[in-house]
């Protein structure tokens, strides 16, 4: 389709007089991109040149010019360009300029035409970052935007990272990418993911550079490795920096941890008499350092609530602890110290820890110490076990990550310096969704039933929120999640989050009418009605990465099942079973008596990385299993 874009372009230039572009515009035309770079992408960045000007520990300038040709509507997302700054940050220049296919100019953006706004999340009560940015309703398809800025800042705690390829369906014509470092400040570096990407790396005393050239777009493939894996880049980071005018220098991750402890985390914990008092109080009849932290953890959850401030080294440094007591409210920053500073009152230690909060599992680098991170969260050593608290969380419970900051590399912050753990891996054992139901079938097709559903683990994680929504979001969560259901009405729901074991159970009546097929006297049922393996895996002639799982579960599911008055149960399929170094699974539906069916139902998936050329395999077995969970059985009429 983008071929025959081009070729319809060509047409267009040859068969219409138009003015010739200036030699500046004429690299810009559509028809002189190679046809290459056009395979699965949505967008081409044609040039981008990135120049980081590190003048001294207090300063450094970032130069960008980039041109961008988007090629769709999906492709927007990498024209529209925006600029951040602070009171430490000053944009010196920002302009851009819109191009059609030809290569002649649309719109100028200058620095006037930007809009300004504030970085307000929803979540902030104050913050003093903001953005300049400019938004262009392209009329049609491709264009190409110019790109240019200058920006300085005085925190060099954080120098631009090498990123040329910044997503899937994007492809790179030409990149290049500069570190110009006269002063010869203490410079590390480190590089990823170059593989057989055709990379250009210089380096010198005052200068590093990386240039890339002519990389077709990557496509997205199901269960890949995360993206940064996948791409090349490079992170660059001054032994000696500073941070909202607070220096610091490190080389490993022990020195940048005690920086950080004594600059950002070190004698923000001091609270009122009266708070100690009351903790120490609620704490007295317990002996256990475990059992206090718990109390307290849920002190602090009924106390406060997550709300985040970004003013300044705020955006780095918590707030005082007598403050978030005072207030009520926190970031993840504030609220991780708060938590901390109550347990010292009861002499339990404990350390606030940087990590990357995501579903997608993301690492603090361990060979290469920087500021990293964008969460935090609190570490207690309990003898020979690691107890880990989700400070913003009103609902989690004690001693719980779940999947947003489980099974990864983690900066835990004492006062003699960094150490990096890693948070606690949910094994496939205790990911554990448990199901029971009892069903009755009716003659016209319709079915009752009532389902008991336990669930520990990731998979609590992934369904105790369910009950904190009003019920009529409750009703159409289980009518979208058994959406296969034809007139599904949900006549009751009573939902019970245990944090004491981390369970929880689900207790839900439905109704729905034809369920069933009816074909003369006949009913033709799917026996397995609430844990179905429903979607299609996608098929790939030459798949390029591995396959990931990332979190292993287990699925139990026990089902009694009541065939309706005057019907008689007809032959049943074989048990089958299943087993793949992914995993395995059985289903097996038997007779109890003439009027009951037993359903049972096993899935157990391992987390783990494979080949690539295994994922045929582990798209054979899920659809395996999609197959067998919608097979149908045949009840005869007397």
């Amino acid at each position: 389709m983008l071929k025959k874009v081009q070729l319809i372009l060509v047409a267009i230039f040859l068969c219409n007089p138009v003015r010739v572009p200036a030699q500046d515009d004429f690299s810009l035309q559509m028809v002189l991109v190679d046809p290459i770079l056009t395979d699965n992408a949505n967008a081409i960045v044609r040039s981008e040149d990135v120049e980081i000007h590190v003048n001294s520990v207090n300063s450094v300038v970032v130069k960008t010019k980039r041109v961008v040709t988007v090629l769709n509507k999906y492709g927007n997302r990498h024209a529209n360009s925006y600029e951040p700054y602070d009171p430490d940050t000053k944009i010196k220049k920002a302009q851009a300029t819109v191009y059609n296919a030809m290569g002649q100019e649309i719109k100028k953006f200058k620095r006037k035409d930007f809009s300004d706004r504030s970085m307000y999340d929803g979540f902030s009560l104050i913050g003093d970052n903001r953005f300049i940015y400019f938004e262009h309703t392209p009329i049609d398809y491709p264009y190409t935007l110019v790109y240019e800025s200058e920006v300085e800042s005085k925190n060099t705690a954080f120098i631009n990272p090498w990123f040329p390829i910044a997503n899937y369906n994007l492809s790179v014509e030409n990149a290049f990418y500069k570190v110009l470092n006269p002063k010869k400040i203490p410079l590390r570096t480190k590089e990823n993911s170059f593989g057989d990407f055709p990379v250009e790396v210089i380096k010198g005393d005052q200068e590093i550079s990386y240039s890339l050239v002519k990389v077709p777009a990557l496509r997205k493939e199901y269960k890949s490795p995360p993206f940064p894996e996948l791409v090349p880049n490079a992170v660059v980071t001054l032994g000696n920096f500073s941070l909202v005018n607070v220096e610091g220098s490190a080389d490993d991750w022990k020195s940048m941890g005690k920086w950080q402890y004594q600059n950002l985390v070190s004698g923000r914990d001091e609270l009122p008499e009266s708070v100690i008092k009351e903790v120490s109080e609620l704490v007295a009849d317990v002996d256990s350092n475990k059992e206090k932290a718990k109390r307290i953890y849920e002190y602090v959850q009924n106390k406060t609530r997550y709300i985040s401030v970004q003013l300044g080294i705020g955006g780095w440094m918590p707030m005082m602890a007598a403050d978030v007591d005072r207030l009520g409210y926190g970031d993840c920053k504030a609220l991780t110290n708060y938590t901390k500073a109550l347990l010292e009152t009861q002499n339990i230690p404990s350390y606030y820890t940087i990590v990357y909060g995501d579903s997608d599992k993301r690492d603090i680098d361990p060979d290469f110490a920087s500021m990293q991170g964008n969460h935090v969260i609190l570490n207690i050593p309990n003898n020979d076990e690691d107890i880990w608290l989700e400070c913003t969380s009103q609902s989690a419970p004690f001693n719980f990550l779940g999947d947003f900051t489980d099974d990864r590399n983690v900066l835990v912050v004492k006062p003699e310096g960094g150490e990096i753990k890693r948070t606690k891996k949910y094994e496939p054992e205790e990911n554990t969704l448990h199901t029971t139901a009892t069903i009755f079938l009716k003659s016209n097709a319709s079915i009752d039933a009532e389902i008991v559903s336990v669930s520990k683990g990731l998979q609590y994680d992934w369904r105790y929120l369910t009950k904190s929504k009003p019920i009529k979001e409750q009703k159409l969560h289980y009518k979208e999640y058994w959406d296969y259901i034809n007139g599904l009405d949900i006549l009751s729901l009573n939902l019970e989050d245990d944090k004491d074991l981390i369970s929880y159970r689900e207790k839900v009546k439905i109704s729905a009418t034809n369920y069933s097929t009816k074909a003369g006297t006949r009913l033709l049922v799917m026996p397995n009605v609430f844990n179905r393996v429903k979607s299609k895996m996608p098929s790939y002639t030459n798949r390029k990465t591995p396959l990931v799982i990332s979190r292993g579960y287990i699925d139990t599911d026990e089902y009694i099942i009541n065939i309706p008055k005057g019907y008689v149960i007809n032959k049943l399929p074989e048990e089958k079973k299943l087993e793949t170094i992914f995993g395995t699974f059985s289903s097996n539906l038997e007779k109890l008596d003439e009027s009951r069916l037993k359903l049972t139902r096993k899935l157990k998936i391992k987390d783990g990385r494979y080949p690539k050329e295994k994922y045929k395999e582990y798209r054979k077995f899920m659809s395996d299993i999609r197959n067998i969970d919608k097979s149908k059985i045949i009840l005869k009429q007397q």
